[in-house]
């Protein structure tokens, strides 16, 4: 890094970052535009009010929009993310596990993915205890709770 001189800002480095920032968000602008234009414009797609409903499936909408939404969905997402992610961050390893062995390194690699699998698989064996992965799960009233 080269020292700031007299004229210069500290993060005058930072100037070809914003440049940059700006440029992307000025061309998603411009490229969403010309597609509404495309579209709408020269294609002449009338914009109707089953297109501009909740759901266009051709399904009239029951009930609002807004309602309470069952935990349970969230907690298979997570958990499903958790596992999505871990094969995704082993994969490369596994891939490349037989040059692991070749170069002598196979049992440490081995033992970190181990290490790694088994700290999520503790994870799913505490939700599991926890009785999250139950789809008809009772909830109980908390014990330490004051009415």
């Amino acid at each position: 890094m080269s020292p700031v001189t007299a004229g210069q800002s500290q993060f005058s480095e930072y100037g070809a970052i914003v440049v940059l920032l700006l440029m992307t968000v000025a061309v998603v602008f411009v490229l969403m535009f010309l597609v509404r234009m495309i579209t709408r414009v020269f294609s002449r797609i009338q914009t109707t009010p089953g297109k501009l409903s909740t759901y266009e499936c051709g399904e009239a909408p029951v009930g609002p929009a807004w309602f309470r939404f069952n935990n349970r969905f969230y907690l298979v997402a997570i958990l499903f993310l958790i596992f999505d992610v871990e094969i995704a961050l082993m994969m490369p390893v596994l891939v490349r596990y037989t040059s692991f062995l070749q170069d002598g390194t196979g049992a440490a690699v081995l033992v970190k993915v181990v290490v790694f699998a088994g700290t999520l698989l503790l994870g799913l064996v505490y939700a599991a205890k926890k009785g999250d992965l139950e789809w008809n799960k009772s909830i109980g009233v908390d014990q330490g709770a004051k009415e």
